[in-house]
């Protein structure tokens, strides 16, 4: 019989996983479906030209590459780390421009994202945020836990 303290924390690394799995794979595709729109966006930033160049290419690439390494097991503490980091340059840079600091207001993201207002974006980042350090660190614990049920075995053998 599985250990319900186990079972829930594993409810509570497959959920943040699938989430934000979920997440990144609909906004790569989003990005690379809409290039056009995307590429206008992120040209429409304050960042130099070199930097635009990368995350427009990088990012969608970046959010497949976090978002495979969530559904692996053996990969998810990166998966999550990776997530957590993502999440917050996302609302940081949403921050950014929410408090003003930009001068002006550029696009907002593209698909579904973009009907949220800037504060509405923030609250939806710090919500996955959130999430992606639950995942990591109930990721964290369900290691922890899975090593002493085997250490107790093999004592117990």
């Amino acid at each position: 019989m599985k250990s319900p303290a186990v079972s829930l924390t594993s409810v509570l690394v497959e959920g943040p996983a699938w989430l934000l799995a979920a997440l990144f794979t609909y906004t790569a595709v989003s990005k690379v479906y809409d290039w056009r729109e995307t590429k206008f966006a992120l040209y429409n930033q304050w960042f130099p030209e070199w930097l635009t160049e990368a995350l427009l290419y990088g990012l969608p690439i970046v959010e497949v590459l976090v978002a495979i390494s969530l559904l692996i097991p053996a990969l998810r503490k990166f998966g999550f780390m990776a997530s957590s980091l993502l999440m917050l340059s996302f609302t940081g840079y949403v921050s950014w421009v929410w408090f003003g600091f930009t001068g002006r207001t550029p696009c907002s993201c593209g698909g579904v994202l973009g009907s949220l207002g800037w504060g509405e974006h923030l609250v939806f980042n710090l919500v996955f945020l959130t999430v992606a350090v639950i995942g990591y660190w109930s990721n964290e614990r369900v290691k922890t836990e899975m090593k002493n049920l085997k250490n107790l075995s093999a004592v117990a053998d």
